[in-house]
């Protein structure tokens, strides 16, 4: 079996005509079907063979499994299996694939490179159990599974050229995913600039994936959350810095757990940290027939009300690029000043009056002398991840590897679909991946807090040094209500009354 039928059509049909025919076997066109003679037949006549087959299938869409539902199939193979989903390799495997006969096992024997909108199933059911390969593992009901580590050196018959081109890819990444097997080392189709991992021929700025550090207590945070009952219910917790990055520094996720037991969870960690917001998805507001709403619900779960993300047409495409902005790790090029904007008093203006103040800002940024990006400040996203045995200071473990899986596992939609081809195809398992969505378009709100609090903070810090050095406590303390005023709102009298 191969995904598609061109991919049958132009790779497996014409190698079996080179094959099959050797055996005595006879290709019925119409069925895509390969039929042998019997034992009893062979050396014989070829007339009337009726023993076993081989069927040439595709399946392109997952509703296409139930093309299968009449087979009793003992040895299934797909191709390239990290270009199939989940749930078709599942349900052919463990409903189609079966014996009548007990002295005919039933086997699936598939073969694939690391990549593709598979990638993360394939990885978590065989390479992850036992990363070297040939161990047997037994899952659910007693099947056996094991993973054969292969690549292309184990091929004495592989063209060498193809193995000096693999040798070309410019990223070490993708050419240790496609040359060496390495299922680590592949960072996805649509975010391919996420990086998990060092590697040597990139720059130390390009890591998205760090160990954690104790997240000042004073930086912006906020909690997102992508809700669900059957699907995963994801609820990521992040931190703002005053360098304008974002870090998820905690994931908390449930499958079919209803919301008055995650809620108090939430809520604990809500009350101790005190986020500036906690927004969900939009599907909360739903009316389910219910008394309450989701949105309420969890309102009540958590004691106080939730903000809700805004799904307009073309926000996930938006949101996408969004995220690849933020996981940006290459710094923009500098445009030299002979090629900057020319400056309109006369549109600045109007956008100030039809606008508002913060596409006014951004206009006049546009025309900021030309600098170059700053290491440091990207990529904007950076995720924790350590060993998850391992607990912070609260006892809490500061891990999201669901988080990391999600986002390897994103791949284009399908042009076939109602999904536009340049957005995320909806995947099992891309509940965070939507949270992060949520959380890049909130973020920016509190980029500009963050950096204010960091000049209290100095200030303060430098208030502290003077008053050890000096000793004078009533300027400390003049000076600390100077910087606590700044921080309060100021009384403005709207209306004066004209002096005659």
């Amino acid at each position: 079996m191969r995904r598609t039928y061109p991919e049958l059509k132009n790779e497996i049909v014409s190698r079996s005509r080179e094959i099959y025919p050797k055996f005595g076997a006879t290709f019925n066109k119409t069925d895509m079907v390969w039929t042998f003679p019997r034992l009893d037949q062979a050396g014989g006549t070829g007339m009337g063979n009726g023993g076993a087959q081989i069927f040439l299938g595709h399946c392109e869409n997952e509703k296409d499994v139930h093309t299968y539902d009449s087979m009793e199939i003992n040895l299934f193979t797909p191709d390239e299996l990290t270009s199939y989903t989940e749930w078709i390799y599942t349900y052919i495997a463990f409903q189609r694939v079966r014996s009548s006969d007990r002295k005919l096992p039933a086997i699936v024997r598939a073969a694939g490179m690391p990549g593709g909108i598979g990638h993360t199933f394939v990885k978590k059911r065989f390479i992850t159990p036992w990363k070297a390969g040939g161990k047997i593992i037994v899952g659910k009901g007693g099947v056996k599974r094991f993973f054969v580590h292969a690549t292309i050196a184990d091929n004495p018959h592989a063209d060498p050229d193809y193995a000096g081109r693999l040798d070309g890819i410019p990223s070490e990444a993708e050419r240790r995913a496609k040359k060496f097997g390495d299922w680590d080392a592949y960072q996805g189709l649509v975010f391919d600039e996420f990086r998990d991992r060092k590697f040597k021929d990139e720059p130390d700025n390009a890591i998205h994936v760090i160990q954690p550090f104790e997240i000042p207590n004073w930086w912006p945070k906020m909690v997102i959350g992508d809700w669900g009952f059957a699907a995963m219910c994801y609820i990521g917790f992040y931190a703002i810095s005053p360098t304008k990055k974002l870090y998820l520094y905690r994931e908390l996720y449930w499958y079919k757990t209803k919301i008055n037991e995650w809620g108090p969870v939430v809520k604990d960690f809500i009350e101790r940290e005190i986020p500036r917001v906690v927004k969900f998805c939009q599907s909360a507001k739903q009316d389910r027939g219910q008394e309450h709403t989701i949105q309420q619900q969890i309102e009540e779960a958590l004691g106080r009300p939730i903000e809700l993300t805004t799904n307009s047409p073309g926000s996930r495409v938006a949101g996408k690029m969004n995220v690849h902005e933020y996981m940006r790790w290459k710094p923009k090029p500098v445009l030299p000043q002979s090629e900057m904007p020319v400056y309109s008093e006369d549109r600045a203006m109007w956008i100030m009056r039809n606008r508002g103040m913060e596409e006014y800002k951004s206009y006049l940024g546009l025309f900021d002398p030309p600098e170059e990006e700053a290491l440091t400040t990207i990529p904007k996203l950076q995720i924790f991840l350590c060993d998850p045995d391992v607990a912070d200071h609260e006892g809490h473990p500061n891990c999201c590897p669901q988080m990391i899986e999600s986002i390897k596992a994103c791949n284009y939609a399908d042009a076939k679909n109602d999904i536009p081809a340049e957005d995320v195809a909806e995947f099992n398992g891309d509940d965070p991946y939507d949270d992060l969505r949520y959380a890049c378009d909130s973020a920016e709100r509190y980029f500009d807090d963050a950096s204010e609090e960091f000049r209290k903070v100095q200030k303060e810090a430098a208030l502290i040094a003077q008053l050890n050095a000096t000793q004078d406590w009533t300027a400390y303390y003049r000076n600390m209500r100077t910087i606590e005023s700044v921080d309060q709102p100021q009384m403005v009298s709207r209306f004066h009354k004209r002096r005659h």
